[in-house]
């Protein structure tokens, strides 16, 4: 899924979600958000702080690029609620700061793809079947599923004068969406949180 279609599921999975406050001691917080029973494992998630660090963790599977890709650990600023509040969720900026857990990002075919077309587009008028080749041995090798196989068939690709040549600056990978599934679900719970504080304080 990319960017946008995370952003539109995103509500409908945490439609029916409810906020635990299990640990809210000033920069110590643990909050915990599900559905309420029988469906309290559906993309149950919840979040940790402590002075400087930001943790999520959850049951995430669907999105999950893998079974043990549960956990993101952030690290910016003391209170780490006040780096996520605001407009934009900046999935870019915000991968920056991951200081352990789960990876964010993995190797995107179609973007491989696009990369691979856009760097042989000059030299198809000086090779008319270049792109042929590039097809028949790479495009269409089911074998490259990581970013190491793809640098390695590009590296390893010849045809007649051509050469693929500095491949590593090409970029082959997205944001998994499980990050991305993460980041939006970060920016809501401190909404959820800071809306039941604004409301305790109402009251």
């Amino acid at each position: 899924m990319n960017e946008q279609k995370i952003a539109e599921r995103f509500p409908k999975d945490v439609a029916q979600h409810e906020m635990t406050i299990v640990l809210d001691d000033d920069l110590h917080r643990h909050l915990r958000f599900a559905a309420p029973q029988p469906n309290s494992w559906i993309h149950w998630f919840e979040i940790v702080t402590w002075p400087g660090y930001l943790a999520i963790t959850g049951d995430m599977e669907s999105y999950a690029a893998k079974a043990d890709a549960d956990t993101f650990m952030i690290t910016r600023t003391q209170d780490m609620f006040t780096f996520f509040r605001g407009n934009d969720i900046n999935p870019r900026y915000w991968s920056q700061k991951v200081a352990g857990g789960a990876g964010v990002k993995e190797f995107c075919r179609a973007t491989f793809r696009k990369e691979v077309l856009e760097y042989i587009g000059d030299s198809i008028a000086d090779h008319p079947d270049l792109i042929d080749e590039v097809y028949a041995d790479i495009l269409s090798d089911e074998s490259i599923r990581s970013v190491e196989s793809a640098h390695e068939a590009l590296h390893n690709f010849t045809y007649k004068d051509f050469r693929f040549d500095d491949t590593h600056e090409l970029g082959f990978e997205r944001f998994t969406t499980h990050f991305l599934w993460c980041c939006h679900a970060i920016r809501w719970g401190i909404g959820q949180y800071d809306a039941a504080k604004k409301q305790a304080v109402a009251s």
